[in-house]
């Protein structure tokens, strides 16, 4: 009778070794060069970027600061309205009249100032002409959301003529950005409002 070699129930040793690289292999962590620099960086750069943001929070206004639109315009004179800023979706001049202003501290005394105009209303592209001591600087203006710049003397008059209405009223607003102040407006076409610039004293 033959005998019959009994086979063993264990791998070979060389699969065993290749089976246990392989498992070592699959376990070991993925290793990336710098990865803790890396992370690093990524986080001081999130920090930045949050500290940034609630910094620009206190020093950023906005004329909502000053209460809702038609306060804001009612109240004539805004220190947190941007330039260009639009107040209304609508035609709304929350029931102001055409007024003419004293503008104190605009600039140095024999220097320039700048003004800005523009279309605080829903945007109809009205039209206005600018006279700076009776000496037309623009024509014909067309308000829009983009405030136009214009370069003034310091001290001057500086008149806004009403030229052209769309329908609705001629509503602007004029910023001096040395003073921070904006002042809102209204004109009829053929009428004037007049803007006394003063120096800082």
């Amino acid at each position: 009778m033959k005998k019959v070699k009994k086979q063993s129930n264990q791998p070979s040793t060389e699969f065993d070794q290749l089976s246990s690289e392989y498992s070592q292999d699959q376990a070991a962590p993925e290793i990336v060069p710098h990865q803790s620099k890396i992370r690093r960086s990524l986080g001081w750069s999130a920090l930045t970027i949050v500290g940034i943001a609630i910094l620009s929070g206190f020093f950023t206004t906005s004329y909502s600061d000053e209460g809702t639109a038609e306060e804001v315009v009612a109240n004539r004179i805004s220190t947190a309205t941007e330039a260009g800023e639009n107040l209304f979706t609508e035609e709304n001049n929350a029931n102001i009249e055409a007024r003419d202003f004293e503008v104190t501290n605009a600039g140095s005394d024999g220097g320039e100032a700048r003004m800005l105009i523009w279309d605080f209303n829903l945007e109809d592209f009205d039209e206005v002409a600018v006279l700076v001591d009776g000496v037309p600087v623009k024509e014909k203006l067309i308000l829009s959301e983009n405030a136009a710049a214009i370069s003034i003397p310091v001290p001057s008059t500086v008149t806004v003529r009403g030229v052209k209405d769309v329908g609705g009223g001629i509503s602007y607003a004029v910023k001096f950005p040395n003073n921070k102040s904006t002042y809102f407006n209204v004109v009829t076409v053929g009428q004037s409002n007049t803007y006394t610039v003063l120096p800082r004293p």
